[in-house]
């Protein structure tokens, strides 16, 4: 039996993984109070690397295009720069 998936379907998938992302992330910063942290840090990069993963596996299939790929991956990193953005690192904190 084949199965078939339309770019509706995908983009859904997309966007919860992108939604799930940030608020993974927004709730580390809240426990940690530090998005400077290298464990904030690794755990963007890594969900950001496997998000872009799903990206191009799309636009390999031919449900996305390349620039609707890049703005996805876009859309998600600017949403992650204002999760950083809105967390006032702790003075004097030193992370080693």
């Amino acid at each position: 039996m084949e199965n078939f998936i339309s770019k509706q379907q995908a983009l859904a998938v997309l966007q919860q993984d992108a939604a799930e992302i940030c608020d993974l992330l927004g709730k580390q910063s809240n426990i940690l109070c530090r998005t400077d942290c290298p464990a904030f840090e690794e755990v963007a990069d890594t969900r950001i690397y496997g998000f872009s993963c799903e990206v191009k596996f799309l636009i390999r299939s031919g449900l996305l295009t390349t620039a609707e790929g890049h703005q996805l991956i876009k859309e998600l990193e600017e949403k992650l720069g204002n999760i950083q953005a809105r967390v006032i690192p702790d003075v004097g904190v030193e992370w080693e």
